[in-house]
């Protein structure tokens, strides 16, 4: 693993501690307020689809860097990436509000994360980043199937 990775994979972890603790929290009641997503029915969904989409920004960030050295190979990954990101993060915008739209992104963002698991599997046996995208896919599409 070099340095840049490290990085990456450092960032990630606190990025997903801090939402954890955000989640795990316990909530006092404020009159009026909305719900917080420790409270929300979609939290499981919520933090697998947060942990896909850091995912899927390690992998783009990883796919860019191949795609630079001249490996055309990754430029479909690095499509199927952005669109996880954009999604994902719909979702939990969504979810986080009780949307009666949830159900209906959450079945979208089903499709888009089983196409870039499958992209991703294409490469997961040269690159950890794409395998760890890839199965992180698949555990959000697990938990969005419950939505």
């Amino acid at each position: 693993m070099n340095r840049k990775e490290l990085l990456q994979k450092a960032g990630m972890a606190v990025a997903v501690s801090g939402i954890l603790s955000t989640l795990s929290a316990e909530d006092h009641d404020h009159s009026g307020a909305m719900p917080t997503a420790g409270k929300s029915k979609y939290a499981k969904a919520m933090m697998a689809a947060v942990h896909c989409q850091l995912s899927a920004e390690v992998c783009l960030s990883h796919c860019l860097t191949e795609l630079g050295k001249g490996d055309k190979a990754m430029a479909v990954c690095a499509a199927s990436t952005r669109e996880v990101i954009s999604l994902c993060d719909s979702f939990v915008k969504l979810a986080s509000q009780n949307s009666s739209f949830t159900k209906k992104l959450a079945n979208l963002c089903i499709e888009v994360c089983e196409a870039c698991a499958k992209e991703c599997d294409k490469h997961a046996n040269h690159h950890a980043v794409c395998k760890e995208c890839r199965d992180s896919c698949l555990a959000c599409v697990k938990e969005l199937k419950k939505v």
